[in-house]
């Protein structure tokens, strides 16, 4: 496990691995493609992370926080890609998210955007089941679990079908 990072106004603490794709995100806008994209050991890197972290232990990297980052991460991806080992594995799901969040959502593919979707939805049930756990509504987290399960288990027949 990494170390945890604070989240501001004493709203709690996050691991940045279990937050991969925005941290990877940050990561490239900082330092490029150097080194594993989600090594996130780097005082410069974690400084930045630290920066854009919100208050909010459900969603601590909204997209907002996120956007200053992605144009810079996005021209390094695409810069990488191909010929880096971990970015040629990861390009294909976070190129159309990178995408999105620079602001260049005319460029994707119907497929892409079909992606973002599932993946937009899976967050909000995600987010929807820690609200319920943390309010002892247990009857609720399990029906959103099983909405959960129900739409994972579509995006990744969707995955799969595209070779993503």
């Amino acid at each position: 496990m990494a170390e945890l990072l604070e989240l501001p106004d004493g709203a709690g603490a996050v691991d940045p691995a279990e937050l991969g794709f925005a941290c990877g995100l940050i990561r490239l806008a900082v330092v490029g493609a150097d080194g594993h994209p989600l090594d996130f050991s780097g005082d410069a890197v974690r400084e930045a992370i630290t920066g854009a972290l919100a208050a909010d232990p459900f969603d601590p990297l909204p997209a907002d926080a996120l956007r200053p980052f992605a144009p810079a991460a996005l021209a390094a991806l695409e810069a990488a890609v191909p010929g880096h080992p971990e970015l040629d594995r990861l390009a294909p799901l976070w190129r159309p998210r990178l995408m999105a969040l620079a602001g260049r959502q005319g460029e994707l593919t119907g497929e892409e955007a079909v992606i973002l979707r599932f993946e937009e939805r899976l967050r909000e049930l995600k987010r929807g089941m820690a609200e319920a756990e943390a309010a002892g509504d247990e009857d609720r987290r399990e029906a959103l679990h099983a909405k959960y399960i129900e739409v994972g288990t579509t995006y990744a027949g969707r995955l799969a079908a595209r070779g993503g």
